[in-house]
């Protein structure tokens, strides 16, 4: 399944030599064992990845205008990584977060890690770092670990088997990559790049609509988009959070705070059997001084670097802050978007033929409750998270975060357009609809292992706790894992979750006949050492210690249940993270990146500990594009999608000039203004807004949980369409002056929540084969069991 691949002792540093175009002779060296990126010639990037842009991309006239910058929703993880990357390139940045804190998202609550990859782990190692020896139940055995090298391959191919697509890799064994820009020439897709519902008008991006559909349980997974976290993954992690001790770069571009400080391990003194150019990566001497590797479920190796169990904390504070102290960086905080703003005209009059392009954003002040518009001439980026939140029972954090704004900013914009001959919506009127501007939206990962506690939020039990031997009990104290997969606790996420779920059914059911319902699901690591899993989940033994009733999980087993946690669908992107249409074509100046955006990376299901790294390679690949940056001048792909950005951007520029000299005009003559006046939040709306997203939180999770069927997602989708009108009417009611009226923010988010859960519904009606994490019972098939 993996290929053996010894690493070569002859030489420290083994070169392969691209030539790229207008920009000499490109190296890309390995040094010791991390692979660094050069070039003969001076970029402004430095690396590889980010090569050479477009200089003209901002005229000198417009250059001081505010309108002059990029758009981003959201502070998270793939916001900042959007950001710094094109800051870095010279493009001004707005971030807009929802919180009063830019701390205040969902990569903050990361537990786990985030996937690096394993340098170590050869052919012959029975150990090394990362405690390899672990993985040999998930591989069925020692055999498995013999051959066992963490490659790129490997990684995709854990990517695969977790996402639900059953069937094999396309790119041959003999044709595996390495660590690389994974530009268009690698595509799988190339011989494929014409959609048949396309018009013969569209030009359709490089890596748009390039998923492959499983036959069996109907997943859609892009094996592209897998290359390309995996082959680009590690130089980004160095590039935006390692520093010098392991080869990363983070501190030139963005100075010495940007430095993650990832758990690190001291392993027994270098023997005769380590390389060379292994002992030499740690550069102040201290060669046994190594980053810290743990195993995750349905990970073939040992590949996750982490900070106890807050990686995402420590990584959001520093990417944070490093963006934050960019000149070209700002943060408004308390501001949430209620619409996108599109020019329907393409710029008429610039001389430009883009159809229809977004040019900003309606911004609601949480605070003074006021609504203006900010237009971006280099686009808008979604990256505000997922929305897990619109279940009662989530392990996402409470508030503005994850209640599917991006998705619900995306579909209105698509219903505003589709009222329009836009060909973006004319095309195959017979396809489900949410395979447009959204996608996938039925996959909502379940996380496994929430804590139970009656009557109280649900509290994250990090992935890792399982990868560190956790196991899952009953109440009897019986394991029952393997009942449901081979790989037991390490099994994907989806198959776990199913597992948790039907086994405290089992206690319920038990119970039905009176007595006191016993819970029936446990995750017990009793068994691991006291003082060292502290050390390792600090967060989780502060977390149980702090209730009344205290509980340590280091002495006991702790009561678990599955919480909506991840959002596998989102809005539509190719490769790039430029927003796609159904035909392939783009929607000008429109991006998305993170949990926010769907790929095709994750399929049905979500690998453990994939989701940083995404925001960070995804991110980074949006902030190239928007600058654009070319890294590969021989890649034609790539400087047609460079020249179409700039031509949008260009376009944009006199579409917003024009809308702000209107709007001058109609202030000058006692006409409406582009900010609202302040108003009082009405409290009846903002009460009634409240009371309408709880109901709708207990329909989601009654309704389109863990475990669905065709009567129950029926229901869903009845009384969420009525509930979705009802918001529409709310913030209708409220805005018709132009402003937000009485309209608070809890009006936006259940808009927002309205709009995306009624899409997750009538998703996951349309599809009736179960994969991944949609799992669906059909009734005929429920009475007879």
């Amino acid at each position: 399944m993996f290929t053996k691949r010894a690493i070569q002792r002859s030489t420290t540093i083994h070169h392969m030599i691209q030539r790229s175009s207008g920009s000499g002779i490109r190296c890309s060296s390995y040094v010791g064992d991390v692979r660094c990126f050069r070039s003969t010639t001076t970029t402004s990037s430095g690396s590889s990845i980010g090569g050479r842009r477009n200089n003209s991309s901002t005229s000198a006239t417009a250059a001081g205008a505010p309108h002059e910058r990029l758009l981003i929703l959201g502070s998270g993880v793939a916001g900042c990584a959007t950001a710094l990357t094109a800051a870095r390139h010279g493009i001004p940045v707005t971030i807009l977060h929802a919180g009063s804190s830019r701390n205040d998202c969902n990569s903050y609550w990361a537990q786990g890690g985030v996937i690096y990859r394993n340098y170590r782990l050869r052919e012959t190692d029975n150990g090394g770092n990362g405690g390899t020896s672990n993985i040999s139940s998930a591989l069925g055995g020692e055999e498995g670990i013999k051959g066992l090298v963490d490659t790129p391959r490997s990684l995709v191919n854990d990517i695969r088997i977790a996402s639900g697509y059953t069937g094999p890799l396309q790119r041959e064994e003999s044709e595996s990559l390495e660590e690389c820009v994974y530009s268009s020439q690698y595509h799988l897709d190339n011989n494929n790049n014409n959609n048949p519902t396309a018009t013969t008008t569209t030009r359709r991006p490089q890596g748009s609509n390039n998923s492959q559909t499983c036959p069996t349980s109907n997943v859609r997974w892009s094996e592209d988009a897998s290359w390309k976290l995996a082959c680009e993954g590690p130089t980004r992690i160095r590039q935006l959070l390692l520093g010098p001790k392991d080869s990363g770069t983070a501190h030139e571009h963005y100075g010495p705070h940007a430095i993650v400080p990832f758990d690190r391990q001291v392993l027994p003194t270098g023997s005769e059997d380590d390389d060379d150019d292994i002992r030499s990566v740690y550069k102040d001497g201290s060669e046994d001084d190594v980053l810290s590797l743990c195993l995750e479920a349905s990970h073939s190796a040992a590949r996750i670097i982490h900070y106890a169990d807050c990686t995402g904390k420590v990584i959001t504070e520093r990417i944070t802050d490093a963006a934050s102290k960019h000149p070209l960086i700002e943060f408004r905080g308390d501001c949430v978007v209620t619409d996108l703003i599109f020019d329907e005209d393409g710029g008429s009059g610039s001389g430009g033929s883009n159809d229809k392009m977004v040019i900003g954003a309606k911004v609601l002040d949480k605070q003074r409750n006021e609504q203006s518009n900010m237009y971006a001439t280099h686009g808008v980026v979604l990256a505000s998270g997922g929305l897990g939140g619109i279940y009662q029972h989530s392990t996402n954090p409470l508030g503005f975060n994850a209640l599917g704004s991006s998705v619900g900013l995306a579909l209105r914009l698509e219903d505003r357009l589709s009222s329009s001959s836009s060909p973006l919506n004319n095309n195959n009127n017979n396809m489900n609809k949410y395979n447009g501007i959204v996608s996938d939206l039925e996959y909502v990962q379940f996380h496994p292992t929430s804590l139970y506690l009656p009557n109280e939020a649900r509290f994250l039990l990090t992935e890792a706790l399982r990868g560190e031997g956790a196991i899952l009990r009953d109440a009897s104290g019986r394991a029952f894992a393997r009942d449901y997969h081979p790989n037991g606790e390490l099994a994907p996420r989806d198959i776990v979750a199913r597992a948790v779920f039907m086994e405290s059914q089992k206690s319920a059911a038990a119970a039905g006949g009176g007595g006191e319902d016993v819970h029936n699901a446990y995750l017990d690591i009793s068994h691991r050492d006291s003082e060292w899993l502290k050390d390792r989940f600090p967060s989780i033994h502060a977390h149980l210690k702090s209730r009344t009733n205290t509980m340590d999980f280091t002495q006991e087993k702790i009561p678990v249940i599955p919480a909506a946690h991840y959002t596998c669908g989102g809005v539509t992107t190719d490769l790039n993270g430029c927003v796609i249409a159904s035909n392939g074509e783009w929607y000008g100046n429109l991006y998305a990146a993170g949990e926010a955006a769907r790929t095709g990376l994750h399929g049905g299901n979500r690998l453990a500990s994939t989701s940083l790294l995404e925001g960070l390679v995804y991110g980074a690949s949006v902030g190239e594009m928007v600058a654009g940056v070319v890294s590969d001048g021989t890649d034609d792909k790539a400087l047609e999608n460079r020249e179409r950005v700039m031509e949008t951007m260009h376009q944009a520029r006199y579409a917003i000039e024009q809308r702000l000299a209107l709007e001058q005009s109609n202030t000058n003559a006692g006409g409406s203004s582009t900010v609202s006046s302040t108003t009082a939040v009405d409290e009846g709306m903002r009460k009634e807004a409240t009371a309408i997203l709880t109901n709708l939180k207990s329909i989601m999770w009654d309704n389109v949980g863990v475990v669905r069927t065709p009567s129950k997602l029926a229901l869903a989708v009845s009384e969420l369409s009525a509930m979705r009108d009802e918001a529409d009417q709310l913030w209708n009611n409220s805005s018709s002056s132009g402003g937000c009226g009485g309209a608070g923010w809890e009006v936006v988010a259940l808009r927002d929540a309205a709009h995306s859960g009624l899409a997750v519904a009538e998703s996951a009606l349309a599809n009736r084969v179960s994969g991944g994490a949609h799992y669906v019972v059909l009734e005929e098939i429920e009475s007879e069991n």
